[in-house]
């Protein structure tokens, strides 16, 4: 059976025109299809096992350490440990602990958020014995450079009840389809990436199988392009709905904008998928997923769906 793909936007009604005063005949009565896709998730994306020198340990980086020699490349590849469900990316916060007091010192962090997009942090360092985590998640990291050299030992970890993201493209549809990575003709199906311009007219995030935590706090978020289209720290992870006390455990149909929570801004964003990006460079958006457990998961599934009017306004 062959297939028709549309770029959009795609209206309906006769005209579309704004002057005039006969509605039919010269006053805009067009509206637009309605475009859904969803994503399925299960608390096995958001697994990551504390550890607070996976990335980087205390017997390398003794005192006077700057910049942080990590335990190898292939770790810091994969920040969160988190192994490819389905061709999901991942990412997640990372740790720092200080045996000495750097509180003084800040980290210059380098590395890319969960999309792929470059990002860097300043990082204030931990106090004698303390732990500090970073705001952003992070697919890779490639450096953290201390202002000076550290009073003790550091070292660098992730934990498990820090943010995570997970961004809502797969490279093969593993669920429904049973689709691995060496699949022929992967199917594709299971990704959200809305283009530029569009307005979302709802959000809603089902979930079939209780997550067993006491709160298991989501976020809606997606790429935003900067001044000359820069996709330098470019994630804003609730820049749709959502946020950091937001819990969506429980088995039910989280609508915006009361149980999946949604402030004005975030309605805004929805209004125009391009409102907050650099003018005259604006992105097509991939939803990022970005949750917080406060403790182990071992159950919970559900499935996110967006629906939007696709370049609503650029096209009228």
């Amino acid at each position: 059976m062959a297939k028709t793909n549309f770029s959009g936007p795609i209206t309906t009604g006769p005209i579309q025109v704004n002057t005039g005063t006969t509605i039919g005949s010269n006053v805009r009565d067009a509206a637009f299809v309605l475009n859904k896709m969803s994503f399925p998730l299960s608390y096995a994306n958001f697994l990551v096992t504390t550890d607070d020198d996976r990335l980087a340990t205390a017997a390398s980086n003794a005192t006077a350490t700057t910049d942080i020699s990590f335990v190898s490349s292939t770790v810091t590849a994969n920040v969160p440990g988190i192994t490819a469900d389905g061709g999901f990316n991942a990412a997640s916060v990372i740790t720092q602990h200080s045996v000495g007091n750097d509180s003084g010192a800040t980290w210059a962090i380098t590395g890319t958020d969960v999309l792929g997009n470059a990002q860097t942090e300043t990082l204030t360092a931990a106090g004698a014995g303390a732990t500090v985590t970073s705001a952003k998640t992070y697919k890779t990291l490639t450096s953290m450079v201390l202002s000076t050299g550290s009073a003790g030992a550091v070292k660098v970890g992730v934990i498990e009840t820090g943010l995570i993201s997970v961004a809502c493209r797969s490279m093969f549809n593993e669920y429904p389809l049973g689709q691995t990575s060496s699949t022929t003709d992967k199917n594709l199906a299971n990704n959200i990436v809305i283009p530029a311009w569009s307005r979302i007219t709802n959000i809603n995030w089902v979930v079939n199988t209780a997550f067993d935590t006491a709160g298991f706090d989501m976020q809606i978020g997606a790429n935003v392009a900067q001044a000359a289209g820069a996709t330098l720290n470019s994630l804003d992870t609730d820049y749709f709905a959502g946020g950091t006390d937001n819990d969506v455990a429980a088995i039910a149909s989280h609508h915006i904008p009361l149980v999946m929570e949604q402030t004005s801004a975030q309605m805004k964003n929805c209004l125009n998928v391009s409102d907050d990006d650099a003018s005259g460079y604006e992105i097509d958006k991939a939803v990022v997923v970005t949750a917080k457990t406060d403790d182990t998961l071992s159950a919970g599934d559900g499935v996110l769906s967006v629906e939007w009017l696709q370049k609503v306004n650029a096209t009228n």
